[in-house]
């Protein structure tokens, strides 16, 4: 027995190693002097070939220079140099806000437009976010922060699990995640760093009945984290508007919801207003699930510079060129719009020089289950409101192109 168990101690401490980070040095001059791989066989590998070394700290790794920058692969390819428009306005804000943009997003349903919407809501709301912050997704201007932002946005896909890409993903500089963000027992695999987290209410809330199960009990909160809302009804301009000013969601779906603890805000409250249009969802599994539920889920600080908000606009322009699928036309059209996570990385991609998704569905998807934190195997789920086939095709084809790096395994 004592010679079995000889045998097996080194195996064992070299599977624990890797994950700790013990073999990272070694792992990570190889990729280096391999460079990047892009071609169809690129599977467990480090993101480091694509970002360059990991650093000690942030502050040196944005000193460093893109060695690959996504816009000059954009440039260069035939295909996307078409699709991308880097200029495009990623957030919306109260300086944005026209009559003319007004009577544009009048024409459309949410999330590409106010049609059927109350033109107080959206102005009361628009109102609060009238910082120089609320317009751009870092708390500088883009053309001040020095260096290579590198982004790292973690989905939730199964992939995850068992990956050991926790300090990997909590290397980049920012990082983005979403819905429900399960780092308690996981963060070998997902890390612990978090920049911004994006989500409609629906996603959200749903995510804190479904998940609380395996850890996701209240919504990521941190000082320097920020909020990215998805205008995909009038209940994500309600919801943000009483985070912002602190108080209790006067009605609709979320009446009495206190985003914020409740007490004295700085903030100037707009005039009470109504909603004409029910924000009741459309179909299962989407419904809000009415219940017990968290009644604060920002945190004590209620400014709006912790709160973005992305444009309609900017949805519709992913929609239209990335993620154009064939469900509009079918009897779900009305339902259909990107998933949170195809928002969230199309969102970095816009605003990142270099971006790296991890959990995101990968052709042999069927080997993992739906989530990593699934406590047993699931299928993925191809819901009626997403096309997940499609995005699935425009990540390949995004880490083909070297535009992005995409775990794979």
């Amino acid at each position: 027995m004592g010679l079995q168990r000889g045998r097996l101690f080194w195996p064992l401490l070299l599977l624990a190693a890797a994950c700790s980070g013990i073999l990272v040095a070694l792992y990570s001059a190889v990729e280096l002097h391999l460079g990047p791989r892009t071609g169809a066989r690129n599977t467990t590998s480090s993101s480091r070939a694509f970002f360059g070394p990991k650093a000690s700290n942030s502050r040196t790794r944005k000193n460093l220079l893109c060695q690959h920058p996504l816009s000059l692969a954009v440039q260069q390819h035939p295909r996307f140099r078409n699709l991308f428009n880097l200029s495009t306005p990623v957030l919306l804000s109260g300086d944005l806000f026209t009559q003319q943009l007004w009577d544009s997003l009048s024409q459309h349903k949410a999330p590409y437009g106010w049609q059927g919407l109350s033109h107080q809501a959206i102005t009361s709301t628009l109102s609060l976010l009238n910082g120089s912050e609320s317009a751009r997704l870092f708390a500088v201007s883009r053309e001040l922060l020095p260096g290579c932002i590198r982004c790292a946005v973690v989905g939730n896909g199964g992939i995850l699990n068992g990956s050991c890409q926790g300090q990997n993903i909590d290397a980049h500089d920012y990082v983005f995640r979403l819905n429900g963000a399960v780092i308690k027992g996981f963060k070998n695999d997902v890390g612990t760093k978090i920049s911004f987290y994006g989500f409609t209410v629906n996603t959200m809330k749903n995510s804190l009945i479904s998940y609380s199960n395996v850890g996701f009990t209240s919504v990521p909160q941190g000082q320097h984290l920020r909020y990215i809302f998805i205008p995909s009804d009038i209940r994500d301009y309600t919801m943000l508007r009483s985070a912002i000013l602190g108080v209790p969601v006067p009605e609709g779906t979320d009446k009495g919801d206190s985003p914020a603890p409740t007490g004295p805000s700085t903030a100037t409250a707009p005039a009470p207003f109504t909603s004409p249009r029910s924000t009741t969802a459309l179909a299962a599994p989407f419904t809000s699930i009415v219940g017990p539920r968290p009644q604060t889920y920002f945190g004590p600080d209620s400014s709006a510079s912790k709160f973005k908000l992305l444009h309609p606009d900017f949805i519709s322009y992913l929609r239209e060129r990335f993620l154009k699928s064939k469900l509009i036309n079918t009897k779900f059209g009305d339902l259909y719009m990107p998933s949170t996570g195809a928002l969230m990385l199309l969102t970095a991609l816009h605003t990142c020089d270099q971006v790296s998704a991890y959990g995101f569905i990968t052709s042999n998807y069927q080997k993992f289950s739906d989530h990593y934190f699934d406590q047993t195997k699931k299928p993925l789920i191809f819901y009626a409101n997403h096309d997940l086939s499609l995005e699935a095709t425009l990540w390949r084809d995004l880490h083909k192109a070297g535009i992005l790096w995409l775990y794979q395994r």
